[in-house]
C-alpha cells in the first residue's frame, strides 16, 4: 500500500456505476472542477470508477444538470470500517490502542542494515552504533545521520565513505572501504630494529629507504641472518667510523625459497549420511530479547541445524520489535566408509588448495608446484616442493656498539664537539 493509497482509505471512497444520457458530459464538468476520479474503466453503456466521499457529495449538481445516475457498488475505508464497529466499543478502544502503541514505536529504530563492508564486519559497525546510541531500540530523533557519518570515518580508517539513512524505523548504513592494500607504519616496540631473515632463501631482489643493506640480489641466507641493520656507520672524510646512528630498518626485501608440503590422511573416514528426519523449532525476539518456545519432542543425538529469522514489518521500512526464528533439525548418522581413488584425490587436492590460500592470504607468491599423491592400502599421502617469493619483514632489535675512540686530528676533535 502506497502513501496515497493509505490515506485514500483513511478517508473514505466509493466505487460506483455512472450511465444515462451523457456521462461523457458529466465525466468533463468533473474534469473542468478538478474533482479527482481514479481507476475509471467502460463497461458497455456505463463507466465504473472510484471517487473520495467528499467528492461524491460535490458532483450531484452535475448529475442533475447531465441527466446521469450514480449507483454505489462498494464503500470502502477507515469512515465505514467504523460504523461498521460503532456498537463495539471494546474492539473499537482496542484498535486504537493498537494505533498509539504503532505510533509510539514509531519513534524508535527496530531494524539496522550494514551495506558495503569487507573488512570491517557488521558485528564490529553495530557495535560501535550501540556505543553512539545509534542502535537498535534508541530514539530516531536523537540520531544525527551526518555527524554518524563523521564519527565512522574517524573510527574506522578503512572507511572512506559512509552514509546513513533512517526510513521509517530501519536504518541504513552504506559503506565503501579502501581497497588499495596500504601499508601502514606500525608502532615499533624498539627505538633501533633489523630486518631478518624468516628462512633460509636466496635474495631476488632489495631496495633499502633506511638503514644498513648487509646482503645484494642473489645472495643466500639463512634463518636469522641480518638482512637490513638498523645500525648505521658514521665515518669522517679520512673514512673513519667514529660513532653510530640507529633507526629502525626499513626496505623491500623479496626472497625466493622453497617450502616442503606433506598430508597424510587415512582412507578410513567417517562419513554422514542424512536420515530424512526434520524437527521444527522456534524462537521469539522480543524488544531483542530472544525467548525459546519448548519443543514438543526430543532432541536429535546429530543434527545439521539452519536458521531463518523474519522480523514484523507492517509496510516497506516499517519495522516492529518483534521477530520469530525458524530453526530446522536435519537428523544425520555417521557411519564408517573407505575413500575411493577418485575420492582421496580430490580430498587431497582440497587440502593443498586451502593450504595454498593460506599462503596466499600472508602475501606469499607462488611461482612453482611440485608435488604428487600416493596412495597404500589405507593412507593417502601428497607431498612435494612448492617454490614461492616471500617478503622479508621479520624484525629484531639492534644491538648497541659503545662508539669507537676517534684519533686527535682535527677533524675528529670537530666531530666530537658536535656530538
Amino acid at each position: 500500500m502506497t502513501t496515497l493509497s493509505l490515506f485514500k482509505y483513511i478517508g473514505g471512497y466509493l466505487e460506483v456505476v455512472l450511465s444515462g444520457y451523457a456521462p461523457e458530459r458529466f465525466l468533463n464538468l468533473c474534469g473542468n472542477h478538478n474533482i479527482l476520479i481514479w481507476n475509471l474503466r467502460k463497461e458497455e453503456d456505463v463507466y465504473r470508477f472510484f471517487i473520495s466521499i467528499r467528492a461524491f457529495w460535490s458532483i450531484r449538481p452535475f448529475i442533475s444538470k447531465t441527466g446521469c445516475r450514480i449507483r454505489i457498488l462498494r464503500k470502502i475505508g477507515f469512515p465505514f470500517w467504523m460504523n461498521r464497529y460503532r456498537k463495539r466499543k471494546c474492539f473499537l478502544m482496542g484498535v486504537i490502542l493498537a494505533a498509539g502503541l504503532v505510533w509510539f514505536l514509531s519513534r524508535f529504530l527496530w531494524n539496522v542494515e550494514v551495506d558495503g563492508n569487507s573488512s570491517v564486519t557488521t558485528e564490529t559497525v553495530l557495535t560501535f552504533l550501540d556505543e553512539e546510541d545509534c542502535g537498535y531500540g534508541d530514539r530516531i530523533r536523537t540520531i544525527d545521520c551526518e555527524q554518524l557519518e563523521r564519527d565512522l570515518r574517524a573510527q574506522f580508517p578503512e572507511i572512506i565513505w559512509a552514509s546513513v539513512q533512517i526510513y521509517g524505523t530501519k536504518m541504513t548504513v552504506l559503506i565503501k572501504e579502501n581497497l588499495v592494500q596500504q601499508e601502514a607504519m606500525e608502532e615499533l616496540p624498539y627505538e633501533a630494529s633489523d630486518l631478518i631473515a624468516e628462512e633460509d632463501a636466496t635474495v631476488e631482489s632489495i631496495i633499502t629507504r633506511n638503514g644498513t643493506p648487509l646482503v645484494k640480489n642473489g645472495d643466500a641466507v639463512k634463518a636469522g641472518d641480518i638482512l637490513v641493520s638498523g645500525r648505521i656507520d658514521l665515518t669522517n672524510d679520512s673514512g673513519e667510523r667514529y660513532a653510530y646512528e640507529y633507526c629502525n630498518a626499513d626496505a623491500d626485501i623479496y626472497l625466493l625459497t622453497e617450502y616442503s608440503y606433506h598430508d597424510k590422511f587415512s582412507l578410513v573416514h567417517e562419513e554422514k549420511r542424512m536420515t530424512g528426519a526434520k524437527k521444527k523449532r522456534y524462537a521469539i525476539d522480543f524488544f531483542g530479547k530472544v525467548i525459546t518456545l519448548p519443543a514438543l519432542s526430543g532432541e536429535f543425538e546429530c543434527a545439521d541445524k539452519t536458521t531463518d529469522y523474519k522480523q514484523l514489518c507492517l509496510h516497506g521500512d516499517f519495522y516492529l520489535p518483534l521477530g520469530i526464528y525458524y530453526s530446522t533439525l536435519k537428523e544425520y548418522r555417521t557411519e564408517q566408509a573407505i575413500y575411493t581413488k577418485e575420492q582421496a584425490e580430490a580430498v587431497a587436492t582440497e587440502n593443498f588448495n586451502i593450504y595454498l590460500s593460506h599462503l596466499a592470504e600472508k602475501n606469499i607468491q607462488i611461482l612453482e608446484k611440485n608435488v604428487i599423491i600416493d596412495m597404500d592400502d589405507k593412507n593417502c599421502i601428497m607431498e612435494g616442493i612448492i617454490k614461492v617469493r616471500t617478503k622479508a619483514a621479520l624484525r629484531h632489535e639492534t644491538e648497541q656498539l659503545t662508539a669507537p675512540d676517534t684519533e686527535d686530528t682535527e677533524e675528529g676533535l670537530v666531530l666530537n664537539e658536535l656530538e
